[in-house]
Formats: structure tokens, C-alpha cells, sequence
């Protein structure tokens, strides 16, 4: 049996693909633009105002599609026209219609731990698309819990952990994100399990201090399999 109390896993980027859609977008978006400023420069502004505008939206298709519409008249300077708006709206929509792509050894993974292992989903994002997606990957049998949150801090992953019966310390936390993923979960005196996605998102993205305890690395999902039977 597992000394851990529960193993929570990350959705997007690390079940399945989704930074790809935005990728994908924004090169779109900075062609769209081409008219008005380099497609380079719109693309960075893009980037810039979702940073800026989590705070307000949150992070999902929905901020970025109104990250997209302001830097589009901001670009512009006021130019842009009711077509290319519309275009823009429908971008956002194909995102949050596209299908669910699992990656690699993901499936595999959960089947192994699941029946031995209390396992949580716990996914930062709009409520409605997140739970969209959850319903379309197939794995929803395999967790005990599904946690949609607005961020994730320390403090969020020791609530999960006590609302699901575990405590933090005790508790192990599988993610492509250093800063939202690993980190926290380590903060609140849990395990960090850093599983690498090829694509970085630079709010995303952190740096593990040096000789930071109850931290591991991963090449793949095959992984996490290892460090729990390790912590067993």
C-alpha cells in the first residue's frame, strides 16, 4: 500500500495537448494583423495582454479570445472592422470545440495507479470547458475527484487535499507546470512531479531551486508510475 494519501494529476498539457490550439491560434492571429503591424509584433502583443488580463479573466479559450479582440484594436489603433472581430470569435470558438488528443502513456499511467490509489484531477481554467473536456478524454472513471480551480497557490492544493480526506504532506501532485504544478504542491509540504511538455508557457514557466526536497523529474507520464512505487 501507498505511504501517499491521494496522487492529483494536471489536465491540460499534461493528459492531454492543449497549448498547441493557442500556439496555433496566435500565429493565425499575428497573420490577420498583418496589415497593420508585423505578424511577430502582433503575436508578442497578444502575449502580452494575456499576461495582463488574468487577473481579470482567468486563464482558458474565453480570456484569450478577448485578450485577442483587445490587441487587435490596440494594433490597429481603432482600424479593425466588424469581419475580422467576427473572425476572431470564431477562432475562439473552434478552440473550444476541438477534440481531446491524450498524450502519450497517459491511459497506461492511470491504469496503474487506479484501484491501488486514491487519484485526483486538479485543472486551473474556465469551469464549463474544463469540465467539457474532462467528460470528452474517457478518463473521468479514473479519479475520485475532479477540482476546477482559478489558480493554484499552496493553500489551494492543502484544501483540495483535506476536502478529499489527505493531507498535503501526504500527498503527491504530477504536472508540466513548475510554477502552478509542482512548486505549490511542494510549498504546502507535498511531492512535485515535474512531467516535461514540449511547449513552455512563459507565465507557466519557473525554476526549481536547487536541492529542493520532495521534487522529482520525469522524462514521461511513465514516470510518476516509479516515483509512487519509490514513496510506497
Amino acid at each position: 500500500m501507498s505511504g501517499l494519501d491521494l496522487i492529483a494529476f494536471d489536465a491540460d498539457d499534461t493528459l492531454w495537448h492543449n497549448l498547441i490550439h493557442f500556439d496555433t491560434a496566435e500565429r493565425k492571429f499575428g497573420e490577420m494583423l498583418s496589415n497593420f503591424a508585423p505578424a511577430e509584433e502582433a503575436s508578442h502583443k497578444l502575449g502580452e495582454a494575456e499576461k495582463r488580463n488574468i487577473s481579470a479573466y482567468g486563464f482558458g479559450v474565453k480570456s484569450f479570445t478577448l485578450s485577442m479582440i483587445e490587441t487587435a484594436i490596440d494594433v490597429s489603433g481603432g482600424a479593425v472592422d466588424v469581419a475580422l472581430i467576427r473572425q476572431l470569435i470564431g477562432m475562439g470558438r473552434e478552440m473550444l470545440d476541438h477534440d481531446i488528443e491524450l498524450l502519450p502513456h497517459v491511459e497506461g499511467t492511470l491504469k496503474a495507479l487506479h484501484g491501488n490509489h486514491r487519484l485526483l484531477l486538479v485543472t486551473k481554467g474556465d469551469l464549463h470547458h474544463q469540465e467539457r473536456k474532462v467528460l470528452a478524454s474517457g478518463l473521468a472513471h479514473y479519479f475520485e475527484g475532479v477540482e476546477i480551480v482559478s489558480d493554484k497557490k499552496p493553500d489551494t492544493y492543502v484544501r483540495i487535499c483535506s476536502r478529499h480526506g489527505g493531507k498535503a504532506e501526504r500527498t503527491l501532485m504530477a504536472g508540466n507546470s513548475i510554477r502552478s504544478d509542482v512548486l505549490p504542491m511542494i510549498e504546502a509540504g507535498g511531492f512535485g512531479v515535474y512531467v516535461p511538455f514540449e511547449i513552455i508557457w512563459d507565465h507557466d514557466h519557473d525554476e526549481v531551486p536547487e536541492g529542493t526536497p520532495r521534487f522529482f523529474t520525469v522524462k514521461d507520464m511513465r514516470g510518476v508510475v516509479d516515483v509512487v512505487a519509490g514513496l510506497s
